[in-house]
């Protein structure tokens, strides 16, 4: 009955759905209106929100022919309405960017006006090195942090967890340089955790021995743990991370941390996340065989818990300056139309298979959409111009082994040229996470951005700088978010600010 939302183009339902979706409709109103006269321009405003959750109340009226007062009324009913309310979050093309933008209305007030509140989401850096090479890694391969900062790096990560209130943030521990290079990750994980946070960490697994887990004891007090798994087989891993049996070693490690999970911890949520590139499409298929031998050789419990792919995203292949590195190779560009077509079949195909049908698959932002047949779906971003003076501290900061505060996730790595403009300040004994957002916001002019600074943007970037841009440009129409057609932007209390990896939130 939702097919016909679920389209490229908006296209009326069929004589049987319209009847259908009318009684679906009336069933959930609240408010009085005369369906008959205002549904066509009910459907076509769902249906927009539905696959373009940017779109601003000025380009709905255009699309209407109707004033500002009948599209508030308009607004207000689809608002009140539960089941146009899911079509919209559930329904149509832009459902995964929905779950991410979601908790982020409650500071939308904040992100325009340039008010201080703590971020949502901190990125959390503790890397100090990297063995990998990767072609679509944004970060300087040459830098390193010293190895004598650990310690004091600890400190300052205690502090900046101490500030944060878990019901209100949210991190995750990650960053441009492997994490698990640092010796204090698992007391890091255990601080956090012990502060009421829950926390998720993203590795490339080539650290995660038996010797080091058992090192880093605190490990046992994450809440999940994604892998990036970077080909199917040596010579496809090779070629990525230029690392010689490095897929051996991370298959090794998954197994054994499988085991040490179920034996301390059961609770923790283990995945992989596969990143899809013009040069390993075809490799795809070939997951199912690494799932299934991770999976076989757990004997002691349950397996991988959840896959969740991404498509590259510009970091380096499409965006960014050839000399912003030294990388050993470069990667041939993006995927085009053709290629997501072939990823409408493979994807069916992996739906198919047994060991996948026991995971939670997420496919991120543009490739849910691709596995549900829009071939042509890219994912959304910003140009230069449409960059945030004072981006979205209230929204995502992420913080590195310096203590050094970053307003963007890919700005985030070591000595990365054209990347200290995004330093807003360093965590110290004297400067807090808080002092440090509040002298930005309120003592500085904000950052006069410059071509080609969104390479410092990954996808989550983008995504909140959009929905700030869209949220400001319809109060300066005269609709802001609480007159608008979606009930989540107004009443956010109770949305999940976590990540959707392991389950939909």
């Amino acid at each position: 009955m939702q097919n016909w939302i679920f389209n490229k183009s908006f296209d009326y339902p069929s004589e049987n759905q319209l009847q259908l979706v009318k009684d679906k409709i009336l069933e959930s109103s609240q408010i009085e209106i005369n369906i008959e006269k205002h549904l066509k321009s009910i459907l076509k405003i769902v249906y927009h929100f539905a696959n373009n959750p940017w779109i601003s109340q000025e380009e709905i009226i255009g699309l209407l022919n109707i004033d500002k007062s009948s599209l508030k009324i308009l607004n207000e009913y689809i608002r009140e309405n539960t089941y146009l309310q899911n079509l919209i979050i559930k329904g149509g093309s832009g459902y995964k960017y929905w779950q991410t933008i979601s908790p982020f209305c409650s500071k939308i007030n904040d992100a325009i006006d340039n008010s201080f509140s703590y971020p949502m989401r901190i990125g959390i850096y503790p890397g100090v090195s990297c063995m990998y090479y990767c072609g679509f890694c944004g970060r300087n391969q040459d830098a390193r942090y010293p190895s004598n900062i650990v310690e004091d790096g600890y400190k300052m990560f205690k502090s900046v967890l101490s500030e944060l209130d878990p019901k209100n943030s949210a991190i995750s521990i990650s960053g441009g340089l492997e994490p698990l290079t640092n010796p204090k990750l698992g007391d890091v994980v255990e601080f956090a955790s012990d502060h009421g946070l829950k926390v998720p960490l993203i590795t490339n697994g080539h650290s995660l021995t038996e010797k080091n887990v058992l090192k880093n004891k605190g490990l046992k007090k994450l809440d999940s743990i994604r892998i990036s798994l970077y080909g199917v087989d040596e010579k496809s891993y090779e070629f990525i991370t230029t690392l010689k049996n490095s897929y051996k070693t991370v298959k090794k490690n998954c197994i054994n941390f499988l085991k040490f999970r179920n034996d301390v911890n059961p609770k923790i949520k283990f995945g992989i996340n596969y990143i899809i590139l013009k040069e390993n499409i075809n490799d795809l298929p070939k997951l199912t065989e690494f799932i299934s031998e991770v999976n076989s050789a757990v004997d002691n419990g349950p397996g991988i818990d959840f896959l969740s792919l991404r498509d590259d995203f510009d970091t380096v292949t499409g965006i960014s300056d050839k000399s912003d590195s030294k990388k050993k190779y470069h990667l041939g560009g993006l995927l085009n139309y053709e290629d997501r077509q072939k990823l409408i079949y493979i994807f069916n195909e992996l739906e198919r298979d047994s060991e996948i049908k026991k995971l939670h698959v997420d496919y991120g932002y543009a490739l849910y959409a691709i596995k549900n047949g829009l071939a042509g779906t890219t994912l959304k971003k910003i140009c230069d111009k449409e960059m945030r003076k004072y981006a979205h501290t209230q929204m995502s900061v992420c913080v590195d082994l310096f203590g050094d505060v970053f307003l963007y996730r890919e700005a985030g790595f070591l000595d990365r040229p054209g990347n200290k403009k995004f330093i807003i300040g360093r965590v110290n004994k004297n400067n807090s996470l808080k002092n440090i957002i509040e002298d930005f916001l309120y003592n500085s002019n904000g950052l006069e951005n410059a071509s080609n600074d969104i390479r410092f943007m990954d996808p989550f970037d983008h995504v909140l700088t959009s929905l700030i841009n869209q949220a400001e440009n319809d109060k300066k129409f005269g609709i802001p978010f609480k007159y608008g057609p979606v009930k989540l932007r107004v009443d956010t209390k109770n949305i999940n600010v976590g990540n959707s990896w392991y389950k939909d939130v």
